[in-house]
């Protein structure tokens, strides 16, 4: 962190997870829309690894001790729009990615206690009994032939620690105030896909989603997300299958649907940020305090630019021809 030029880090992150500087903290915040996402919940019994659930709990209720607005993603949606001169208090979003079961029985109970709305992006295909996620097309092949190989009878359903959330689980939730979004049918990284493929796995996702439940909204997650998982195609793919938005893995604050360097696209570009445990790292970036650090380390980018003699900054890097 570039504070870390005044204080200590331990002694920073200490300070930021401190209540008493909770509103303090805040202020830097407003305005800002953070949208976090999660994946898998830690169950000892089962072996998962994942998210402590004891750590979202705390992380919900400083959120809502210090006044913090939970917002759906259908808010997100309309702020975006409509733009929310009312309120400059900072806002939070969450999302779970995939679908596995733990979402069910470990999740969504956490976020329903806190009354906080929350996302579960849906592999659809996971669900529907098709075990296969398809990050390339020979992937199949190539269990089937390890399979053979190993003389080993490939399980008709996943163990319980990598078992889908049910349909029928997941419109229970639904009750408890979970909305859902279309995460594609196979978890495909659809750059790597052909353009066909690419778009039936947006469209069909949001069908099947649509057919399942009715507290589905209209965002489309990519699988991976990082900038290798999407690019313009991808981008109008998602805008022709009838969705309002779409989210990456790319870390920032979700302020504006002119996402660089999207231009008009940029409602289907939207970032999030991966979601750490412990309460210093989480204040750290619902209270903005993100975007200061990028701020003035851009700052200081373009002051020791600006220092440099000219033709230092022309000249052509060592070993490459002029």
């Amino acid at each position: 962190m570039y504070f870390d030029r005044l204080l200590p880090s331990r002694l920073l992150l200490g300070l930021m997870g401190a209540h008493s500087l909770a509103p303090a903290f805040r202020a830097f915040g407003r305005g800002l829309v953070s949208i976090f996402t999660l994946h898998r919940f830690a169950d000892p019994q089962l072996g998962v690894v994942g998210h402590d659930p004891a750590a979202l709990r705390d992380h919900l209720a400083y959120l809502r001790r210090h006044r913090y607005r939970l917002l759906s993603l259908t808010d997100v949606l309309k702020r975006l729009d409509e733009g929310d001169s009312g309120s400059r208090t900072p806002a939070v979003a969450f999302t779970v990615d995939d679908g596995y079961d733990g979402f069910a029985h470990i999740a969504a109970p956490i976020f329903a206690a806190y009354d906080c709305p929350v996302t579960l992006f849906v592999t659809t295909g996971f669900l529907d009994g098709r075990l296969e996620w398809v990050d390339a097309p020979a992937r199949d092949a190539a269990i089937a032939g390890l399979s053979r190989q190993l003389d080993v009878e490939l399980s008709a359903s996943p163990p319980p620690a990598f078992a889908p959330i049910s349909w029928d689980d997941l419109r229970r939730t639904a009750k408890l105030g979970a909305t859902f979004g279309p995460h594609t049918v196979t978890h495909r990284i659809l750059s790597l896909a052909p353009d066909e493929d690419c778009q039936w796995e947006i469209q069909e996702s949001y069908r099947r989603l649509r057919q399942e439940t009715d507290a589905w909204v209209p965002v489309f997650c990519y699988p991976n997300g990082e900038p290798r998982a999407f690019g313009r195609r991808e981008l109008e793919a998602a805008q022709r299958a009838g969705v309002r938005a779409a989210l990456t893995t790319l870390p920032g604050y979700a302020n504006t649907l002119d996402v660089p360097p999207w231009g008009g696209l940029g409602r289907f570009a939207l970032p999030r940020f991966a979601y750490p445990d412990d309460r210093p790292h989480f204040v750290h970036v619902v209270a903005g305090l993100v975007r200061i650090k990028q701020k003035l380390q851009g700052a200081l980018t373009n002051s020791s630019d600006a220092t440099l003699p000219s033709n230092t900054m022309s000249r052509p890097c060592a070993g490459l021809p002029a």
